[in-house]
């Protein structure tokens, strides 16, 4: 099983998890070994089709322990799961869909930042200040005096410019113009950061569930 982001329904290549199920083995070898070639892809498929309809549940769960998202925001970026079944085997890939958001404003929460509202875009000219974001549960961010990541310019939070709704940006050169947006990072990449260990964890106790209750129902019913 494995998770990928997607961006205008192409997948993004690097961003994805493999889920390492390799210590399951012996359970999916004595569903194997108890049913025809077709009965046991017709079970795996089941099996992967649930434990792909539960993802949902568990990052919305496993994501804010390390992150400052809403569980809300991250069911709304996982989509439903997409099992196959073919020469390879049966597998299974859960689309997760979200933009990065900024910093500041209805995106990450942050401080710092100055009131002037005669410009839209803040000089600057006058006393440097830091913006500080919360990303990341365990930890206060300070974004870098220097954006290198974007147009290598200083970053600024004009508070008194509704235009800008208090969020962070920076220019992309060294003109005034063009401004963009900084953004912090976006849900489909939580599960590979972070949270990996936990999300990993907690799939494979799902799955594990899954196959027993389907070798369960073998023993039970004869199929």
């Amino acid at each position: 099983m494995f998770f990928y982001a997607e961006k205008g329904g192409e997948r993004v290549e690097g961003i994805y998890l493999d889920i390492d199920a390799s210590d399951l083995n012996e359970k999916m070898d004595r569903l194997r070994n108890a049913m025809t070639e077709q009965q046991f892809t017709n079970a795996m498929y089941g099996i992967f089709k649930r434990t792909g309809g539960h993802v949902r549940k568990i990052l919305k769960s496993d994501l804010p322990h390390k992150y400052e998202a809403k569980p809300k925001e991250i069911g709304e970026a996982v989509k439903k799961e997409k099992v196959t079944s073919g020469g390879l085997g049966v597998g299974c890939s859960i689309p997760i869909r979200a933009a990065r958001k900024g910093i500041g404003g209805k995106g990450f929460p942050a401080s710092g930042g100055r009131n002037d509202k005669k410009f839209a875009y803040l000089s600057f000219a006058g006393k440097r200040y830091r913006v500080k974001a919360k990303i990341v549960k365990d930890n206060t961010s300070v974004l870098p005096q220097v954006m290198n990541s974007y147009g290598g310019q200083t970053h600024f939070r004009n508070l008194g410019a509704a235009k800008l709704n208090n969020l962070v940006f920076t220019r992309a050169g060294r003109a005034r113009l063009p401004i963009e947006k900084v953004s912090g990072i976006a849900i489909p990449q939580m599960p590979m950061n972070r949270s990996e260990p936990e999300v990993q964890k907690d799939i494979r106790v799902y799955l594990e569930k899954e196959m027993e209750r389907r070798f369960n129902a073998l023993l039970i019913n004869g199929r």
